[in-house]
C-alpha cells in the first residue's frame, strides 16, 4: 500500500494534469468540462483559483488527501 505521501504526491499529479488540460487552448471544452468535475472532487471546489493540490499548500478547508488520492 503506497504511504500517505506518495498518495498525495501522485493526487497533486494529477490536479496538475487536469489544472494544465483547462489551460491548454487545444482541449476540447467537453475535455475541460471533466477536468473541472474531477478538480472539484479532489480539491472539494470548483473555484479554479482556489485549486491548491497541485502546489501542495493552502488547500481549501475541505481538501481530504486521503479523499483525493481514492479518486485518480
Amino acid at each position: 500500500m503506497p504511504s500517505q505521501a506518495a498518495s498525495e504526491a501522485h493526487a497533486q499529479n494529477v490536479a496538475r494534469g487536469h489544472k494544465a488540460a483547462i489551460s491548454n487552448p487545444n482541449v476540447s471544452e467537453e475535455a475541460k468540462e471533466h477536468s473541472r468535475q474531477v478538480l472539484e472532487e479532489i480539491e472539494g471546489t470548483s473555484d479554479p483559483d482556489a485549486f491548491t493540490a497541485s502546489t501542495g499548500s493552502g488547500k481549501h478547508e475541505s481538501y481530504d488527501a486521503d479523499h483525493a488520492a481514492k479518486k485518480v
